[in-house]
Order: structure tokens, then C-alpha cells, then sequence
């Protein structure tokens, strides 16, 4: 029976030599990354006969890692019978190429449906490419490297120790004063990075700091998974011309040094959708990225090749279109009318940068192809305008799905929600032969109507909600 264990320095620690024996090229499955973005995510972890498995939050309900151990087999089938005992949907997170296909060959992992989104894809990097910046294509690098020479003689990179403290925190601040009107993105893991400075030793981590006139002007901190340095900070102050490919370089060489290992490959993760980012992790030229995909197992979405139209009440249920997105910005940028909704964009910390009509439309879309949700939208005929979105998700291994239905506000009060809401009730159970599930906010009367309309009865409630089933 598997047994998960919050997050701890310790469950870390146990955790690292399988992690390391497992040799992922993906960053998150490292000490690094697991100890930064540890928070927000619920991170969990059990071993079960010799093999590790990773459980975290992703969107309303947990993902796992693919086990890494002696067991896979075994511990696959111990996830098959957790998530249905617990009634939560087979999810699997940070899965690469290789693994996928892996999934998709078992017998047992049928349907299983994927999607990976390119911003937190890893930039991988040849490691000798890295030593040398030979060749006419790293040009750009070579003359910034012989310019940084010239003004500044020699980099001397030294590695991190707690005499350097002082020296490592006056750099920070400079940085930080480099990078006035950062994203919150970026301070958070100027955060983690500070904290990831006091137990990186513990962790097997290699910290450097390249110095000039005695001070601290660049901080790189990585570790080896197999064959790969995975780089999870990249700090340098933009004062010093050149500083960065000096240091880069400079930090790979001085890994391979300190360690004697002959690294393959460098992987100096993601771009986050940072334009900027993005622009400067492809002058390095990349030999390949590593996608990270998310696969969701026996989903009802994958039931359906072509989605249907669904007319009742008055209202058509039909796909999403690209006509759609202005009026779905709206709708999910409304923040009275989300209120019962349970969500506020302003603190939904997948958004990173500008939203725009596209962000929340390619989000359901990423949602939809993974098969974490069956989203409609509801209109007045089926070449009318969204007025509303209606939704099946938070499925479950055992055959469950949840409904959710919302409308805009200058439609609201005429039906159009609780016939959305009993049309699709009605094609999850008769079409997809999927039991259904609701909740509502206690405070909430008008969707308590609704649901019990749709011949739901009241199955349990809490603090915060009313749950039905059907």
C-alpha cells in the first residue's frame, strides 16, 4: 500500500538516490528544483518496495511521477489501486518522450491521453559545445567572453562556502537592484534561491560564484543528474560586459573539474514563456528540449473523437472556437461573477506575464487535450456567441466526473445555466457512461437550485461547500 509523506529536508534526502539513480533529463525531477518549487504544490513522497513515486497538486487534484526504482511494475499497479481506493484520477507529471511511450504501451495505462505546454520545456545543451564555443555559430559568445577579458582579466570562479555569505547577500541585493520591476515570478525564485544557498551542500548541490576586485558579480548553482549538469541559477550583474557567457562557461568547466566527471549534456531548464528568456536560451543553440508532458489515465475524454453539439432548454452546448476568446477572457477576468466560480485570475500562478485573449483559451485547451477536462460553451444557438462555459472535470479512476457551469452576467436569471448544466449531466451519464458529482458555495442558493433541478440529490456537505451526486 503506498504510504505518502509530506515534503521534508529529510524525505528529500531519502529521496535524492533514486531520483539520481533514475538519470531524468527533466529539471524538476532534481534536489534543486524539488526543494525551490516545493511550495503551492503539496509536494508528497512514498517508497514503496525500493521505488520512489512523487505526488503533487497539479490544477484541482494530484499528479504522480513515474516511479524510479527497483519496482516499477509493481508500483504501478500499487497507483492504479491508490487512486481508486481514494477516488482520484490516475495522473502522471514531468514525463518525458521516452516515458510516454513507456505509458502507452502498457496494457494497463489505456486510454492515456497527453499534453505538454513548450514554456516548461527544458533547453539541453551539448556540454562540449559549452567548453569551447567553437565554430561560427557561437561567435556572439566568443566575442563577449574575449571583451569580459579584456576589461576584467581572467574569470575567477571559486566555489560557495559560508565565509562567503556576506559577500554572496550584498550581491543579491545588487541584483535585485538590477531588476526593478521583476514579476512576482522572478522574486519568488530570487527566493528560492536564497534558500536554496542554505542547504545546498546537504543536497549534493554545487554552488560557484565568479569574483571581481574581491566581490561576488555571478552566482551559478547546479547539480549532476547521470550525464547532465542540471543549472537551476543563472545570476550575473549586467554591469560587468560579458559576464554572463563567462560565466556559464566558466560554471560547466568548473563542475567538471571539481567533480572529474565528463558531462554529456547541459540542461539550463526552461523559459517560463519568457520572450526575453526564450530569445537568449536559443543564441545558445540547443540540441534538443525536453518536454515535459502531463497524461492523464482512462479519462472520459477520450471517449470523444469529435465534439458533439448538445441542444436543451434553450441553449446549445457546442465546441470551443477561436471567435470565442474575447467573451471567454471576459468571463474569466470577471471577478464578482467568479466568485462562486472559486476562482480569481489575479492569483492564478500559472498566468506568468500579460493575459490576453489567448491565456485562458489555450489554458482549456492544454486542459481538454490532456484529458482534465470536457469543456462546452454555451450559447443561445449554435452560431450564437458564448454566453457561458459548462464543464465536466476533476474525473476520478473510479468513474466519477464533476460538473461545473457558469454564465456571464447579462445572461444570467433566464434558465439558460440549469439547462447547460442537466444537458451535459445528461451526455456525461447516458453518452459517456460517467457517474456525475456537483458542489456549490453553502451561501450559494441560486446554484442549489440549479443542481437539485438537474435531479441531483444533497450527498454531504462542509464548512465551505454543499456536495451532490446524481
Amino acid at each position: 500500500m503506498l504510504e505518502f509523506k509530506p515534503f521534508s529536508l529529510l524525505q528529500l534526502k531519502r529521496a535524492l538516490p533514486y531520483i539520481r539513480m533514475t538519470a531524468s533529463r527533466c529539471s524538476e525531477l532534481s534536489a534543486g528544483a524539488l526543494f525551490m518549487w516545493r511550495d503551492g504544490y503539496d509536494l508528497q513522497f512514498a517508497i514503496f518496495n525500493d521505488t520512489l513515486v512523487l505526488r503533487e497538486k497539479i490544477g484541482e487534484q494530484p499528479a504522480f511521477s513515474w516511479p524510479m526504482g527497483k519496482d516499477i511494475d509493481g508500483t504501478v499497479d500499487a497507483l492504479i489501486e491508490y487512486t481508486k481506493s481514494n477516488h482520484l484520477a490516475l495522473r502522471f507529471y514531468e514525463i518525458d518522450d521516452n516515458i510516454l511511450e513507456t505509458i502507452k504501451s502498457d496494457s494497463r495505462l489505456r486510454p492515456a491521453m497527453s499534453q505538454y505546454e513548450i514554456r516548461w520545456s527544458d533547453y539541453v545543451y551539448s556540454a562540449e559545445d559549452v567548453l569551447t564555443f567553437s565554430g561560427n555559430k557561437y561567435k556572439g559568445q566568443r566575442n563577449h567572453i574575449n571583451k569580459f577579458k579584456r576589461l576584467y582579466g581572467e574569470p575567477v570562479i571559486r566555489p560557495v562556502t559560508q565565509d562567503d555569505r556576506a559577500d554572496i547577500s550584498a550581491f543579491l541585493s545588487k541584483y535585485k537592484e538590477e531588476h526593478k520591476g521583476a514579476t512576482d515570478f522572478e522574486y519568488f525564485e530570487l527566493k528560492q534561491c536564497e534558500e536554496l544557498l542554505n542547504v545546498y551542500e546537504e543536497l549534493g548541490i554545487i554552488a560557484a560564484r565568479l569574483i571581481i576586485d574581491g566581490k561576488t558579480a555571478a552566482l551559478s548553482i547546479g547539480e549532476i543528474i547521470g550525464d547532465t549538469l542540471i543549472i537551476h541559477i543563472e545570476k550575473a550583474l549586467r554591469v560587468y560586459e560579458g559576464i554572463y557567457p563567462i560565466m556559464y562557461q566558466g560554471f560547466v568547466r568548473f563542475v567538471m573539474n571539481e567533480t572529474g566527471k565528463n558531462l554529456t549534456f547541459v540542461n539550463r531548464e526552461d523559459d517560463s514563456g519568457d520572450e526575453g528568456l526564450r530569445i537568449s536560451k536559443m543564441q545558445y543553440h540547443p540540441i534538443a528540449r525536453v518536454n515535459k508532458h502531463l497524461v492523464h489515465i482512462n479519462s472520459p475524454a477520450a471517449k470523444i473523437k469529435e465534439m458533439p453539439v448538445l441542444s436543451a432548454g434553450g441553449v446549445v452546448l457546442t465546441a470551443f472556437r477561436d471567435t470565442d476568446k474575447e467573451a471567454y477572457l471576459a468571463l474569466n477576468t470577471d471577478i464578482d461573477n467568479n466568485r462562486y466560480w472559486g476562482y480569481d485570475y489575479r492569483e492564478d500562478e500559472e498566468i506568468i506575464g500579460k493575459i490576453d485573449e489567448n491565456t485562458f483559451y489555450d489554458f482549456t485547451l492544454l486542459d481538454m487535450r490532456a484529458g482534465d477536462s470536457i469543456n462546452f460553451a454555451v450559447r443561445e444557438s449554435e452560431a450564437g456567441k458564448m454566453i457561458g462555459e459548462a464543464l465536466l472535470w476533476n474525473f476520478t479512476a473510479d468513474g466519477t466526473a464533476e460538473i461545473g457551469c457558469r454564465i456571464s452576467p447579462e445572461y444570467q436569471g433566464k434558465g439558460y445555466g440549469g439547462a447547460a448544466f442537466k444537458a451535459l449531466a445528461d451526455f456525461a451519464q447516458n453518452t459517456l457512461n460517467t457517474n456525475v458529482a456537483a458542489r456549490c458555495f453553502k451561501e450559494n442558493n441560486a446554484s442549489y437550485k440549479m443542481i437539485v433541478s438537474a435531479a441531483f440529490s444533497l450527498s454531504g456537505e462542509d464548512d465551505k461547500y454543499c456536495y451532490f451526486r446524481r
